[in-house]
């Protein structure tokens, strides 16, 4: 008990502040990035448009870091008293959604084009070869861009939120009672981030790993399960879209919905087999209008992420602000764009390993948290699948 508890003081609440702070910073910071394809004229410092748009970055970042640090403890709403049987309901909030990583992605994309324009801004002897180094970053920074719209696009469709939600709403879905267990990070140390991270269910006969949708998406991957660690103990459904549909399509994870009895819903994945298994005439079950909401929202900052991340994004921008205004000969001017695109780079994806082999607040390892929930709604102990 003392570790559960100890797990859900380490969650924070989100609050309004973090969110315009940080949504604030991320656009000032990609508006930097962007002046620096363009590099200005020689002017004031301060009258240097991307110099203003970092020092408001750094305003922003202090802002919202100060605010994440002090918001409060992220408590589990109480429990309630059993109120008897409790049906699946026909309307299922959307998911909640981030593209908070697709900025750092943008940047990633249009960095190639900003050191090279950069460099270029103070060529000296290198302005023969300057055509071909920036033909060389713009292929780059367009591969990189069609990776950062197949992010915004939120990837596959197949077995997603939006076909549950409407065979919910057409009245009948799969289904099967459970009991929610620990958030157990698995720390598989396949750099793919939610796989290693599990809301385990329990089932009358078998133990039930939710995962987040769309595994491979640049969104944050536990967004959907971040606060889940705050719902353990309760019981509720947990629900598959109806026979049909995507159930003929060649996909490893099908969409699910974790709907709690006093109306609390997250929205993840389970491996097919568990779906299929749960597919069956006993399984199936009509909805009712019955009024749910989204569990509650965790904040996503991380002191042993965002610490390394933003000493990386601070060391970026200065670099390149510096090398764009030339405070020195133009050899030392391509040396400050080379470290501004190592630091990026460096950055960034120091940054995604960090969220994939570190457990983050409410998550917890498997030994202090495999035995716990094993018992499904009223039955024996349950065998894992």
């Amino acid at each position: 008990m003392a570790h559960r508890n100890n797990k859900r003081v380490r969650l924070r609440r989100a609050t309004w502040w973090c969110r315009v702070t940080g949504t604030g910073a991320l656009a000032t910071g990609t508006v930097t990035a962007l002046n620096l394809l363009f590099p200005a004229k020689d002017g004031p410092l301060l009258g240097d448009s991307s110099v203003l748009y970092a020092i408001l970055t750094a305003l922003f970042t202090a802002l919202w870091w100060a605010g994440a640090a002090l918001a409060p403890p992220l408590a589990a709403p109480p429990l309630p008293h059993s109120t008897g049987f409790v049906p699946v309901p026909a309307q299922l909030p959307r998911r909640r959604l981030t593209r908070a990583t697709l900025t750092p992605s943008l940047f990633m994309a249009v960095l190639p084009l900003v050191v090279v324009r950069t460099i270029g801004a103070h060529a000296g002897p290198l302005e023969p070869v300057m055509p071909l180094l920036i033909a060389v970053a713009a292929l780059l920074s367009l591969l990189l861009l069609r990776a950062w719209v197949s992010g915004l696009t939120g990837g596959s469709a197949h077995s997603g939120p939006a076909e549950l939600r409407r065979d919910a709403a057409a009245g009948e879905v799969a289904a099967r009672r459970v009991r929610v267990g620990p958030a157990v990070w698995v720390g598989e140390g396949d750099g793919r981030w939610s796989a290693s991270r599990r809301l385990m269910v329990v089932a009358e006969d078998r133990q039930i790993a939710l995962r987040t949708p769309n595994e491979e998406s640049p969104q944050f991957p536990w967004l959907d399960l971040e606060s889940a660690a705050v719902l353990e103990g309760r019981e509720g459904w947990l629900c598959w879209a109806a026979a049909g549909g995507s159930w003929g399509d060649p996909v490893e994870q099908m969409g699910a919905a974790l709907v709690t009895d006093d109306g609390y819903v997250v929205w993840g994945s389970t491996d097919r087999h568990v779906a299929e298994a749960a597919y069956a005439p006993e399984h199936s079950h009509p909805t009712a209008p019955r009024s749910v909401r989204r569990a509650p929202r965790a904040s996503l900052y991380r002191p042993d992420v965002h610490g390394y991340a933003l000493a990386m994004a601070a060391a970026t921008l200065l670099a390149l602000v510096l090398a764009e205004r030339g405070v020195g000969p133009d050899a030392l001017s391509w040396c400050l764009a080379l470290v501004g695109g190592f630091t990026g780079v460096r950055g960034v994806y120091g940054y995604t390993q960090r969220l994939a082999d570190r457990p983050g607040p409410g998550w917890a390892p498997p030994e202090s948290g495999g035995r716990r929930g094993r018992r499904g709604p009223g039955r024996t102990p349950a065998d894992r699948s």
